[in-house]
């Protein structure tokens, strides 16, 4: 017989004797079998041990795994075309003790035996480090068969305690308590037991240690039951006849109450008072001309019921997703909510198909970094991109709704979008500015915002572009509350509606909590009959939302109140066993707590086991009750319970850990969660959160932590656009990284330092400091010390000689310490091409460009070799055609077509201006303008200032060409102000030749000097050539 047990340290046995299996991820397999009743797709288990592989690979890998393990088990492994499992007659230990739990019993000894079976955690001390997937499978199987422990613990301790085993009770319930000490219900039932089994000094001592965790951990004394029982054992009156409730009852299960997930018809008010607003939206959908349709006011105003109400009424696929205040450094968090709701709509399996069949895989790939949970069998996993790309990420998101809109309407809805995030928020504008034609309906609902928010940024620039429709919600008519009213109670209808008037001023949610309230207080029956006598001497609430909301906090056990207050530390929404643990109760306890919340109203089920608040004024008053030295508790607490469910995955929720522990008021346990944090942001190219964390992590970080932080903070404030604080970082990562003698974190800082130098044209700095790394850092270092000095060489434009041959170092060192490495050989190639063509030599700069291109194109590493394969076929078009060449133009279709199906949005202009410029050249104005105007708003978008100059200059020809003179002058002249601005050389000098022939002759001769010295001081050999041609011209006019 074949045996496996994965309770406790793992191990294998065949006919009662061990069984070894050499290969870690081989062992793997038959464990994920073994845990899986059901036989299992070969496609899932591809995706989950080899996600990186290619599916032959994988799976010629697969085939030489369950090879080897049919030789060693033989038929117990059960091999189909489709599928694998391991044989009905196996032995696994966690299918017995399951099965054997499920099954009701009232015999202690039976159960015991089951219990007997977890010999420790799941699968403990085993992980696959290169399948995080199946590790986070791990965690999640260990919480769970440790929540089927305590289930069966707590259900023996009752058996014991009814047949009169008391010691036996309090054994099982110590057991209990090892997983989780905070359980206050488990621990009252210790000491009440201590005390019945006559030692009433341990009862005391475990009161007293409860008294000092409860204080540690989460700042609160014991709850009044706990009080009371300690009160009874103290005066020796505790009543030892009461029996405990029958062991016998099953464990009820999470998301029994489902029905609460949304307000029923006889608890929702009528909508009613907002059919003005209603109108605008339906208008606007049908607009096609695309805006985002933003709806405003007040807490408590009824933005959420609008929204969904116009969703219900759109008869579309609605994707929602909510910022919360608590996670609004996590980038894109509400776009991944809305995403996920995909999974789980019912047309799902169809759109899957859809997707699959339409977008394309660099699409999928990057969707997959954002949200991994949408790839499997139907939505096949792709190569994530090795660079993060923000413009990339957006246009993956566009290009999947659009193809979900091709099948069914699409609403996309972001609640509280006062608290989204700069990523969130700069997805949104792109999603807006590029879904035009489609049936999409871009909706938000936000509270009033500062002037100075990135909320306000965005709605600036949608209200110039006239992308944005803004729908301002005000307060309730008398009217609409005497609608209200009516439907609650006919013969009542205007005393009533006076009394919700007066005392909620007409704010729909204040309207409900009165109606609640009424109801609650027998004021108003179900049939609508209403108590005039108590209506009349109820008083008018000053500040009615809190006073209400506290109300019925106060109503609230002292569980149902410690769920309540983990709740509001987690989040709107939350789910049932980090709120459990957090509140430090017990799993029963903590199901009767959430019974007791939704029946008060403050949350509601979403299903399964997610609840959420019914409002963000109820986790606001619950807040300012708690009060801020127990939240700062809470917050670790929180933190603590999320790191100990997470193992194994911990990267996913390291945003959220760095937050609590910040929060919490724990620096140095949120700094290393916050690097991570960071580095998961970087990874989407969401820079601004991935700053915020970084430098959160330099608040609790010391040494070569530090230095990891400071330097990633560095290289991403490159990336953000913010060079002068990343130089001012980077130096501070280097005084860092002398001091620890670091030599190869010295050399990185360097070079990274170089690069913050070049946007600032900073070029002397860059280029001494690139001389420091050549001739003193490690020799690895030196290629890309040559590459980045011979860059800043050709970008000041003083000595094109010097840059040359400092780029040709760089191609030699290659040669010599990489030869392999044929992505640095393309980069330094297209580099060494660049100051050619500077040079007037077109040429050897031909010639380089047709090098860097076969080097792209054979590099092992296409995703990082990309940039300059598609980079190398835009120069090699633009000096072909330079040249005459005809091949120009398939070199730039070409290019553009790699950047488009790439994603590459940021070297699209690039390749645009090319392809204008060829049109230009064969006298096509329409073509070239129309390419030269796409350029020119991809640059716009992504603030590319060099493009935007050269395809403003670009526009400037078009005009020229057409005898447009004055508008040919504007737009060169514009575009040299940019040139100059940004101290780009060649261009500028470009610009001024293009321009002089449109001036008069005094002003030609002053910009063609002009032209002249920046040619000279740059060995510019073309450039001089032709304005020598043009002051000839202008000598003999």
């Amino acid at each position: 017989m074949f045996s496996v047990c994965l309770l406790g340290w793992p191990h294998l046995e065949l006919d009662g004797h061990p069984l070894n299996i050499p290969r870690r991820k081989s062992r793997a397999l038959v464990y994920y079998l073994a845990a899986h009743q059901r036989p299992l797709a070969r496609e899932t288990l591809l995706a989950l041990f080899w996600p990186d592989a290619e599916r032959a690979a994988a799976q010629q890998t697969l085939r030489a795994v369950l090879h080897a393990l049919r030789t060693a088990i033989g038929p117990s492994l059960v091999t189909e075309k489709e599928t694998l499992s391991l044989a009905t007659d196996a032995e696994v230990d966690v299918r017995l003790f399951e099965s054997q739990l499920s099954v009701a019993t009232a015999d202690p000894a039976l159960l015991s035996s089951a219990l007997e079976l977890y010999r420790g955690d799941f699968l403990d001390g085993f992980s696959l480090p290169d399948s995080p997937e199946f590790d986070e499978w791990v965690a999640g199987q260990r919480e769970r068969y440790r929540r089927l422990m305590l289930r069966g613990l707590t259900a023996l301790a009752g058996q014991h305690e009814q047949n009169g085993a008391l010691a036996e009770a309090l054994a099982a319930l110590d057991r209990a308590l090892a997983f989780d000490p905070l359980q206050e219900d488990v621990q009252r039932t210790c000491i009440r037991l201590h005390y019945m089994l006559g030692d009433r000094a341990g009862a005391i001592r475990r009161y007293d240690t409860l008294v000092k965790l409860l204080d540690e951990e989460m700042g609160v004394p014991p709850m009044s039951e706990t009080r009371s029982l300690y009160d009874a054992v103290i005066t020796d009156t505790l009543d030892t006849t009461a029996r405990p409730q029958s062991a016998n009852s099953r464990p009820r299960s999470i998301g029994t109450r489902s029905s609460h997930s949304r307000p029923s018809a006889s608890t929702a008010l009528p909508f009613t008072g907002r059919e003005l607003q209603m109108a605008a939206l339906r208008a606007s959908q049908q607009d096609d001309a695309r805006r985002l349709l933003l709806i405003e006011g007040e807490p408590g105003i009824g933005k959420t019921r609008l929204a969904e109400e116009f969703i219900a009424a759109s008869g579309a696929i609605a994707l929602a997703g909510a910022t919360h205040e608590l996670e609004k450094g996590l980038p894109y968090q509400p776009i991944i909510d809305a995403l996920r709701d995909l999974v789980t709509c019912p047309e799902w399996s169809t759109l899957a198909v859809r997707v699959q069949s339409s977008l394309s895989p660099v699409w999928r790939a990057e969707i997959a970094r954002l949200l991994p949970e949408l790839v499997g069998p139907i939505f096949d996993r792709q190569p994530t991109p090795a660079t993060a790309d923000e413009w990339r990420l957006w246009e993956s998101v566009n290009q999947l709704i659009l193809v979900l809109a091709t099948q069914h309407p699409i609403v996309l809805f972001v609640d509280d979008l006062q608290w989204a995030d700069s990523s969130t928020l700069g997805m949104l504008g792109y999603l807006i500015r590029h879904s035009a034609g489609a049936p999409i309906s871009l909706l938000a609902a936000t509270r009033p915002f500062s002037s100075r928010s990135p909320l306000a940024s965005l709605v600036q620039a949608l209200t110039r572009e006239d992308r944005l429709h803004r729908l301002v919600l005000t307060r309730l008519e008398h009217n609409d509350v005497v609608a209200i009213a009516r439907g609650l109670s006919t013969t009542f209808a205007y005393p009533l509606a006076e009394w919700l008037q007066r005392n909620s001023e007409g704010i729909p949610y204040i309207l409900a909590e009165l109606v609640r309230e009424a109801r609650g207080a027998g004021m108003l029956s179900p049939e609508g009959t209403v108590n005039l006598q108590s209506l009349s001497s109820s008083p008018v609430v000053p500040g009615a939302v809190y006073s209400l909301i506290q109300s019925r906090l106060d109503r609230l056990s002292e569980a149902a109140r410690r769920v309540l207050d983990a709740a509001v530390t987690i989040g709107r929404e939350f789910g049932f066993e980090l709120a459990s643990r957090a509140a430090g109760i017990s799993e029963s306890a903590a199901l009767d707590a959430l019974d007791e919340l939704i029946d008060a109203g403050l949350i509601r089920s979403l299903g399964g086991v997610l609840f959420a608040f019914d409002h963000s004024l109820t986790m606001e008053v619950a807040y300012r009750e708690a009060g801020e030295p127990r939240h700062r508790m809470l917050h670790r607490r929180v933190a603590e319970t999320l790191e100990s469910m997470s193992h194994g995955h911990l990267e996913t929720v390291a945003g959220l850990l760095a937050w609590h522990f910040g929060e919490g008021n724990a620096p140095q346990r949120a700094a290393l969660y916050a690097l991570q944090a960071g580095q998961q942001a970087a990874r989407l190219a969401a820079w601004t959160e991935a700053i915020a964390f970084y430098e959160q992590a330099l608040a609790g970080t010391k040494g070569t932590q530090r230095l990891t932080a400071l330097t990633s903070l560095g290289q991403v404030l490159i990336r953000a656009g913010q060079a002068v604080r990343s130089s001012e970082t980077l130096r501070q990562a280097l005084t860092l990284a002398e001091s620890l003698g670091d030599v190869r974190a010295i050399d990185t800082v360097r070079l990274s330092l170089v690069e913050s130098y070049l946007p600032q044209a900073r070029y002397a700095e860059a280029m001494a400091l690139a001389e420091q790394v050549r001739d003193t850092g490690l020799p690895e270092s030196a290629m890309q010390a040559e590459l980045l000095w011979g860059t800043a060489s050709s970008l000041e434009g003083t000595d094109l000689g010097e840059a040359a041959r400092h780029l040709l170092a760089a191609d030699a060192l290659c040669e010599k310490i990489a030869p392999n490495d044929l992505v640095s050989l393309a980069h330094i190639r297209f580099e060494r091409g660049s100051v050619a063509a500077q040079e007037g030599n077109l040429s050897a700069a031909v010639a380089l460009y047709r090098e860097s291109l076969t080097a792209g194109q054979h590099a092992g590493n296409r995703e990082a070799a990309l940039p300059h394969l598609v980079l190398a076929h835009n120069n090699l078009a633009y000096h072909l055609h330079l040249l005459d060449d005809p091949a120009a133009w398939s070199y730039a279709m070409e290019g553009l077509r790699l950047a488009q199906e790439n994603g590459l949005l940021g070297l699209q202009p690039y390749l645009l201006s090319t392809v204008g410029e060829i049109a230009l050249g064969q006298g096509d104005l329409g073509t070239a303008e129309n390419r030269f105007s796409q350029g020119l708003a991809i640059a716009e978008q992504l603030s590319i200032p060099e493009r935007i100059a050269g395809l403003t200059a670009n526009l400037g020809l078009v005009a020229q060409q057409r005898g447009e003179t004055a508008t040919a002058i504007h737009r060169l002249s514009s575009a040299l102000a940019r040139a100059d601005a940004l101290r780009i050389s060649h261009l500028a000098a470009q610009i001024r030749i293009w321009l002089a022939p449109l001036l008069p002759p005094h002003e030609a001769r002053s910009v063609l000097a002009q032209a002249r010295a920046i040619a000279e001081r740059g060995q510019r050999r073309l450039l001089l050539e032709e304005v020598e041609r043009l002051e000839s011209q202008l000598q003999h006019a």
